[in-house]
């Protein structure tokens, strides 16, 4: 019998010493801000279902423009790493390139806050405003202090 607990406690340390991968976490936070969402937002399900349904929507342009800046950034950056003259055209191409694709991001994210107007009301929508900006913030404030914590 001993034997046996022995190897259960073995076996579970190694799973539970493994690394947890970063989609796990992600799901986790989206998983949370979903919950939050419902309780801030207070929809009944019909409401919910349409929301989210124009939310995911919604998230799948904003993920493709932040590839696009992200990608945009790695060009710029290689091209400052190349450069030989401080003034050179491409360098403003870049960054005008950069620029334009975030101000399309930002008239994504305006669209789709107007297009809430037939699903949420005004107050929902500025709820979910306040929301987004807060939960943000502590997601960041919780996740800087892990990075503080590991490197104490």
């Amino acid at each position: 019998m001993k034997n046996w607990i022995l190897v259960i406690l073995f076996f579970s340390s190694i799973i539970y010493s493994q690394p947890h991968r970063k989609g796990d976490s992600r799901e986790k936070i989206e998983a949370l801000e979903k919950i939050k969402l419902l309780e801030v937002l207070n929809m009944n399900e019909e409401t919910a279902i349409k929301f989210f349904a124009r939310r995911n929507e919604h998230q799948g342009k904003m993920k493709g423009l932040f590839d696009e800046l992200d990608e945009k950034l790695g060009k710029l950056k290689d091209k400052i790493s190349s450069v030989k003259d401080d003034n050179d055209p491409e360098l403003k191409k870049l960054i005008d390139s950069y620029f334009i694709t975030h101000q399309r991001l930002d008239e994504e994210r305006k669209r789709f806050f107007n297009s809430l107007n037939d699903i949420l009301t005004y107050k929902q929508i500025a709820e979910l405003t306040l929301f987004e900006r807060q939960f943000r913030e502590e997601i960041r404030d919780v996740l800087f202090l892990k990075k503080k914590r590991m490197m104490d």
